[in-house]
């Protein structure tokens, strides 16, 4: 099976969530609460017409090591944990999944010295987190590693905010993140436009360093992410595929580049 194929059939078992009538009024009490930080403008990604899932990156990044060590950062369900196509994984959430019941910060404390080759971050989705869990899994980075990150292209404000007012779909603000990677020399990434947007991450340099902007950005809503959102490197998952290969991190030969769909 290709790594796209089986990217789609996770893709196709998932089931979108559902809201009671508690949740709504709920999310309708939020919305007028904190009606102060609405932003009319919004992005059109349509995920559910896009066939590609983070599965499908994320074995992409895998693709040129299978046997390589794989880290999950937030794995709840397993949907992402079971679709990975390693048998070396770890996964932490502390609630259910994964492999490790505990926070991602005291696993990284208590994992000192522990390398992966991928390192996936879908954690608790609050800025100073994210940052947190960059910072820590660049410490675990194994020399020519990745570290992708979830939810990073929240479409309306309703889904970015924070505290959380939206049951259906919430990316939180990590996405302030991308904009401490455009400040950070030494790592290189790309925002890939799959699947509520999944970045990738290439340290230049061992040792690389992410940037603190938290001074600046920690106030900041979503309107800042739209007006600011043509800095961002967003591109669709061909270019993101290309760029990833461009690194070596694929399979070398035709039909290793047949099964990431990457002949003509």
């Amino acid at each position: 099976m290709s790594v796209d194929a089986g990217a789609s059939m996770a893709m196709a078992a998932r089931r979108r969530k559902k809201r009671n009538l508690n949740s709504w009024l709920r999310e309708s009490w939020l919305t007028y609460r904190h009606r102060a930080d609405r932003c009319e403008e919004r992005f059109d990604f349509d995920w559910r017409a896009i066939p590609h899932t983070r599965a499908t990156v994320v074995n992409l990044l895998l693709a040129g090591n299978p046997n390589g060590r794989y880290l999950e950062i937030g794995c709840a369900g397993n949907e992402l944990f079971d679709a990975v196509m390693t048998t070396r994984k770890t996964g932490v959430d502390p609630v259910r999944g994964g492999t490790h019941r505990q926070t991602s910060d005291a696993f990284f404390a208590q994992s000192a010295g522990e390398r992966f080759d991928v390192i996936f971050i879908d954690g608790l989705h609050l800025f100073e987190q994210v940052h947190r869990d960059v910072v820590n899994a660049l410490a675990a980075l194994a020399p020519g590693g990745w570290i992708a990150i979830h939810d990073m292209l929240p479409r309306d404000w309703l889904e970015e905010h924070v505290p959380q007012i939206s049951t259906a779909a919430w990316t939180g603000d990590g996405w302030k993140v991308a904009f401490e990677l455009l400040a950070s020399p030494e790592l290189e990434f790309r925002l890939l436009s799959v699947d509520h947007g999944v970045a990738v991450i290439r340290p230049k340099v061992a040792g690389a360093r992410l940037a603190d902007l938290g001074a600046a950005l920690g106030s900041e809503r979503f309107s800042y992410l739209h007006r600011h959102f043509e800095r961002l490197p967003v591109v669709d998952y061909a270019a993101g595929r290309d760029w990833i290969g461009s690194h070596g991190a694929l399979h070398s030969g035709e039909e290793g580049r047949r099964s990431l769909g990457m002949t003509k």
